[in-house]
């Protein structure tokens, strides 16, 4: 069960079609499906402005707005935003210019990021003729020094494990367990990781558990003080050691 404390995030219930009519207050200014106004059309504005760019571009967006996620597929601007629990898992996406939403609601596991990806693509391709960019390792995988990424990462009930991965150079080993009151709730989840880009401040890699799961953005960077972070499931975890 969920502790009391997330029942902010965590105690409401809805269907697809109830989080697919709450995008649509957003991608109409503010008002709902039958006219009444719920926000004033300058706080849809204020929401869906970019207020930090992400150190990840793919997972949920490039940038992160006051709540959404925000990206821009094919030109095309849109908001979006993830949410997981116990055993299950929700996806939205929403092209307001092209007054679209696009909800999914799942107890898939590893595989429904795969599912979402593909309706998705689908739907927007057919409906309103974006195409939804993808996420997979390159082709040629870049050389990297994988020396300033091994190590963990902490941050509050939650611990991540660097090593190098099995799958040749350049390949590392993300073990993902709970911490602090977390400890020993769930057993430790492993990712197989796989560069995809180097850059002189970050560096992209493509993680998976087995070839079922769809392939995930996992960055490593630092900020200007030389800590350096792991960019992982839309958090920043600080490497600890």
């Amino acid at each position: 069960m969920l502790p009391r404390s997330a029942g902010p995030y965590g105690g409401i219930c809805a269907t697809a079609a109830d989080v697919a009519r709450f995008a649509q207050v957003f991608v109409d200014g503010g008002t709902a499906p039958d006219g009444v106004r719920v926000f004033p059309a300058a706080v849809v504005e204020a929401m869906l402005a970019r207020e930090v760019e992400m150190p990840d571009q793919w997972f949920l967006g490039a940038h992160w707005g006051l709540g959404w996620g925000l990206f821009e597929w094919d030109g095309v601007r849109g908001f979006g935003h993830d949410g997981s629990t116990f055993g299950q898992l929700a996806y939205l996406r929403a092209l307001p210019e092209k007054g679209l939403a696009i909800a999914l609601l799942t107890n898939g596991g590893g595989a429904a990021p795969k599912v979402f990806e593909a309706l998705c693509r689908e739907l927007c391709a057919e409906l309103v003729g974006v195409a939804m960019p993808g996420f997979a390792p390159a082709s040629e995988p870049p050389a990297v020094d994988t020396a300033p990424f091994k190590g963990s990462y902490q941050r509050e009930g939650f611990l991540m494990t660097i090593a190098d991965g099995d799958d040749g150079p350049g390949t590392l080993r993300l073990t993902y367990e709970g911490a602090d009151g977390l400890k020993g709730t769930f057993d430790p989840l492993l990712w197989h990781l796989t560069p995809v880009s180097r850059m002189p401040a970050k560096t992209v890699y493509a993680g998976r558990r087995n070839e079922k799961d769809a392939w995930i953005p996992v960055v490593f960077y630092a900020l200007a003080d030389g800590s350096r972070y792991v960019h992982f499931g839309v958090r920043a975890t600080a490497k600890a050691a």
